[in-house]
């Protein structure tokens, strides 16, 4: 294995990971009660324009590296082409963790380029929500699938 490339590689996925995770958490634990207590001041529409910079930034990290990161640990298209692969703890634990992967995206652009401008012009939030408490449930899902690929499984 190429180790320095993968710990520069595996260091980047982690912080990537947890500027995307902790700040959907930071959002939805803390944002949202702070716009109950003051619904007028418009927090949720400025504290995601600002972060979402950072937030696709970090997504597409994720993207980047996370294939990176098996392919140096030998799981390259060789390997990801067999049954044999899928059908094993750790194939399966990946293929989960991709779909979340996906959904989490599609969520993403959706709540991002849809239902968040809905939101602004209606002032109805409903949907909004309920799409950002499902992102933040899936990312949790998807860390606790990467820690189990860590391990193996």
């Amino acid at each position: 294995m190429h180790e320095p490339v993968f710990l520069v590689l595996l260091a980047l996925h982690l912080l990537a990971a947890t500027t995307w995770v902790g700040g959907v958490l930071f959002f939805v634990f803390a944002i949202v009660p702070a716009a109950r207590a003051a619904p007028a001041a418009g927090i949720p529409t400025a504290v995601g324009r600002a972060f979402r910079p950072a937030a696709y930034v970090a997504l597409a990290t994720l993207i980047v590296t996370g294939p990176l990161l098996l392919l140096l640990q030998g799981f390259g298209p060789r390997t990801l082409v067999t049954a044999d692969f899928w059908a094993s703890a750790f194939g399966t634990t990946l293929a989960i963790k991709a779909a979340l992967v996906a959904l989490v995206l599609v969520l993403t652009i959706w709540h991002d380029a849809v239902l968040g401008p809905r939101a602004e012009r209606t002032r109805e939030p409903g949907a909004t929500r309920i799409v950002g408490r499902a992102i933040g449930v899936l990312s949790v899902a998807i860390l606790l699938a990467g820690l189990l690929l860590t391990q193996g499984l």
